[in-house]
């Protein structure tokens, strides 16, 4: 987190939509007396209602997208509908785009470890006059997929080939990034192309709520679903800690530490500024943070390093470029050699989305350049290091001087050069805020009851679930992801951070209990946690916001939050 963050309140339009007509679809029975248009499919006892009712007439109804195989609920940050052949998903802050409905990318998604293979390669087919030619996959689309492609829906209903027609389990087979179409030539026209049945494979592949593929019956549809417990796994219990890098202050750094072990938690994150380690070409000062890393392993604590906060020399780049790679990675090469053994993880770089982190224009392509060095550095000097993606900056805002949305920055990076960043590192860093908002709320499927800063997915903790799904989307779904800061902060002077006014020091702390909680139950493809923070106020006192957020009073006594924590289940 940085103080130079804005957060700004956006105000979306509420759009209604009217109840007209009922459908006339194979198999469904209408029910206009329960409100939206809605119909019932007895063939699986399940609803389908308005938005999804109405794109899934529109763009091929029951031969397109099978019947409804689940009740709506909360998946990955949004709420979904499993049909036979797709997925249907809910984008309610685009009401009125013509985009309110997507298609989940199940046909990209299955295909993420056969991108190797020969079907998927691009082809050069500019001179195929037969064929259209998509160049934004180098793929193809000819004859009856063609045809059914461009008549049932196009690019909002499967989105773009991503793989030439093939032969698969005997059968002609061709991928799109939301569908797997199929040659069925026993059948007669138009039921010659299929899709497969790429919906009930996703359905069968990960947990979901029970209630969600319970059949409900003809007597009316069901609320959506909310969120789940379906797991329960270890999520690692971490805190972002502030030390002191002169002798003198020695004590007080074990002080903390020794707070940090009390509380039950494993793992510190401390920021290594690079201006600090070598404020001129050459020349090293590591004795600050060699202390504090040996007080931590000397208590049993792992500890993650953030490298950022670069010397003024070293800012001899264009802008968009946080620092000079070359320069960066020389200065890897030496800290890394230097704490080989001691220091577990190095994550590179800390929110490269808002401008002052990012050498001032904001450039996805920049801070690669950054990673490439910094993680080759690593992997040669202590090859047992984790190598941990930056954290971005939780906004939706696209000013490219100033911050751009996490979300968006996270994918563009993530798909640079063919996907050159998921080379580099082990662990995904994300960063998780909410604002003034409960963590069970999510924007714009359950929005918070607060006055303010909860009109936009980044003021909420289940943001996360949006990065994750990027990640996922990326084919780095493998990968562990760590939550390198999050919290509630308590009321503060700073009117940029009113939202702190309507959070107790109680609400504090059963926010991060609940956080942890939902982690545990709900995310099983997050590993480990790192509060943000525990003891701000030691250094800055009261008044300033990141004080807001310490789970321990300026004088180092214990908030309540501290105390949750330390009560709370670790396993």
């Amino acid at each position: 987190m940085r103080g130079t963050r804005r957060l700004r309140a956006w105000l979306l339009a509420l759009v209604l939509v009217s109840v007209l007509a009922v459908p006339g679809s194979p198999g469904a029975q209408a029910a206009s007396e329960f409100g939206p248009r809605a119909a019932y499919f007895p063939e699986t006892g399940f609803w389908v209602s308005d938005p999804f009712l109405r794109f899934w007439e529109q763009n091929g109804g029951l031969p397109t997208f099978g019947y409804p195989i689940s009740r709506v609920f909360y998946q990955d940050g949004l709420l979904r509908q499993y049909f036979e052949r797709a997925v249907f998903e809910r984008h309610d802050h685009l009401a009125g785009s013509g985009y309110e409905v997507l298609v989940t990318r199940l046909g990209a998604l299955t295909t993420l470890d056969r991108r190797d293979e020969p079907p998927f390669q691009p082809v050069n087919a500019a001179n195929d006059h037969h064929c259209r030619v998509f160049p934004a996959t180098g793929h193809r689309l000819c004859g009856g997929f063609r045809i059914y492609w461009e008549t049932r829906g196009g690019l909002a209903a499967f989105g773009y080939p991503i793989s030439e027609e093939f032969i698969e389990n005997g059968r002609t087979v061709q991928y799109f990034e939301r569908a797997r179409f199929e040659w069925h030539p026993e059948n007669p026209w138009p039921h010659d192309v299929l899709l497969g049945h790429l919906g009930r494979q996703a359905l069968a592949a990960r947990p979901v709520p029970p209630l969600a593929v319970t059949p409900e019956g003809p007597g009316g549809p069901g609320a959506p679903i909310g969120p789940q417990p379906l797991y329960n796994h270890p999520v690692g219990c971490a805190f972002n800690v502030f030390w002191w890098g002169d002798e003198p202050n020695h004590v007080t750094n074990e002080t903390y530490l020794d707070l940090v072990r009390d509380a039950g938690c494993d793992w510190v994150r401390v920021q290594g500024q690079w201006g600090l380690m070598e404020p001129e070409p050459g020349y090293y000062i590591f004795h600050p943070l060699d202390r504090f890393v040996d007080a931590a392993r000397e208590r049993g604590l792992h500890v993650l390093v953030t490298v950022n906060a670069p010397p003024a020399w070293a800012l001899d780049i264009p802008p968009g470029t946080p620092a000079n790679p070359v320069s960066f990675g020389r200065f890897m090469e030496v800290l890394v050699a230097h704490f080989r053994g001691r220091v577990d993880a190095w994550q590179i770089w800390n929110e490269p989305n808002i401008a002052p982190e990012a050498g001032g224009l904001i450039r996805p392509a920049g801070y690669l350049e950054l990673l490439r060095e910094g993680s080759q550095a690593v992997r040669r000097q202590d090859p047992d290091a984790l190598v941990v993606l930056a954290g971005m900056a939780p906004s939706s805002l696209r000013e490219p001087n100033v911050i751009w949305d996490d979300l968006a920055y996270t994918e563009e990076l993530l798909a640079l050069n063919g996907g050159e960043a998921g080379r580099y590192i082990d662990v995904i860093g994300i960063h998780a805020y909410g604002a003034g908002n409960p963590p069970d709320n999510y924007w714009p499927g359950n929005p918070a009851n607060t006055p303010a800063w909860n009109n936009a997915p980044e003021f909420y903790f289940r943001r996360a679930e949006a990065l994750h799904t990027a990640v996922v989307n990326a084919g780095l779904g493998h990968l562990p992801i760590w939550i390198t800061e999050f919290g509630w902060g308590t009321a503060t002077d700073w009117p940029s951070w009113g939202f702190g006014n309507w959070v107790s020091e109680e609400d504090q702390a059963r926010y991060l209990v609940r956080a942890y909680e939902i982690a545990r139950t709900e995310w099983p493809w997050v590993e480990r946690m790192f509060i943000w923070n525990l003891n701000f106020g030691a250094f800055n006192g009261d008044g300033h916001p990141f004080t807001a957020y310490a789970l321990l009073y300026p004088d180092g006594t214990p908030r309540p939050a501290y105390e949750a924590i330390k009560a709370m289940p670790k396993e």
